[in-house]
């Protein structure tokens, strides 16, 4: 009766423990897996960054092939949509001296940042720039903006959102230093690069998929 009773035991016993030890397994790999999705979009952000500010123009075909057939590979990226997308910003802080330059009356811009260039590979429904969006009808087919409108134009969507802040933290964690003054300098341009990867391969964990990964460079 004894043994008949601590085989009982067992059952329950294991019955208890085995759901605590699954969800404890699959929260495991969920996060592994998070973890090293999550390492690529870092990984794809930085080369992307340091090219772009090494003056790789991406609004050609045979630029974009090199984010979506080699550095964004396996994520199900393609040019045009798939599960990624990339977003790439010129920006730039408008000076007084700049208007005079380009004959531009009035300065509407100026001290402000502004974009002076928008491209976007991939899906560009699945994540919008944490910078803003410039008007489709003030970016030209290589997601030029030109100065007369980065410049004196009104249209707000030009000025950038959040880009002042983004950037002084980009130069704390680079120098160790905050940046003095706070604002760019004239003529100065900043590369900004967006990732966001969706990973459907894991959606089984539900939670773990919500937003997908998404990581912000900016090079100075």
């Amino acid at each position: 009766m004894r043994k008949r009773t601590q085989g009982g035991n067992a059952i329950i016993e294991m019955a208890l423990v085995v759901p605590c030890l699954s969800l404890l397994f699959f929260g495991t790999v969920g996060l592994g897996l998070m973890m090293g999705r999550y390492s690529q979009a870092v990984q794809v952000a930085r080369d992307i960054a340091h090219m772009y500010s090494d003056g790789v123009d991406f609004s050609q075909a045979g630029s974009q092939n090199i984010i979506v057939q080699q550095l964004a590979a396996g994520t199900g990226m393609t040019a045009t949509g798939g599960n990624g997308v990339v977003i790439l910003s010129q920006i730039r802080t408008v000076y007084a001296a700049d208007c005079t330059a380009a004959a531009v009356s009035p300065c509407t811009n100026q001290g402000l940042p502004v974009f002076v260039q928008r491209i976007v590979i991939g899906n560009s429904s699945l994540h919008a720039s944490a910078f803003g969006t410039p008007s489709a009808s003030i970016v030209n087919s290589q997601g030029n903006i030109a100065s007369s409108v980065y410049l004196g134009n009104t249209d707000s969507s030009v000025r950038t959102s959040g880009f002042e802040g983004a950037l002084d933290t980009a130069v704390l964690r680079a120098t160790g230093t905050a940046a003095t003054p706070p604002a760019q300098a004239q003529g100065d341009t900043a590369y900004a690069v967006e990732v966001f990867f969706q990973y459907p391969d894991i959606g089984y964990l539900g939670w773990t998929t919500a937003n997908g990964a998404y990581v912000q460079m900016i090079f100075h």
